[in-house]
């Protein structure tokens, strides 16, 4: 699997900024989706955060760290809270940024 372009030094100095974007995206995403089930149907049970509203932050995650968003850093089911789902989000992207380049000596 391909890394962040972000260093995990980059991603710490980041972490704030790239969390408040992705609540700002995702609760944007949901906002202009909310839509209301008929109240006897069984689609009461559904996650508030589906896989796939999540997907559709990739531009944010891209213009934050170098990379889109793959598709298997998302947990399939949902989320439960947006918080649940940033938290996530934001550990997977953490778990792929590239390590720093320890420069070489020549002897």
């Amino acid at each position: 699997m391909a890394a962040v372009k972000m260093t995990s030094a980059d991603f710490k100095a980041k972490r704030a900024d790239i969390r408040a974007a992705l609540k700002v995206g995702l609760e944007k995403e949901l906002k202009d989706c909310a839509w209301q089930p008929e109240p006897d149907t069984d689609l009461w049970d559904l996650p508030t955060v589906d896989s796939k509203t999540v997907c559709k932050l990739s531009p944010i995650v891209e213009k934050m760290t170098g990379q889109k968003l793959k598709p298997v850093w998302i947990r399939k089911g949902g989320y439960n809270t947006v918080d649940e789902a940033i938290k996530d989000l934001m550990a997977r992207i953490a778990e792929h940024c590239v390590a720093p380049v320890a420069p070489s000596i020549a002897a």
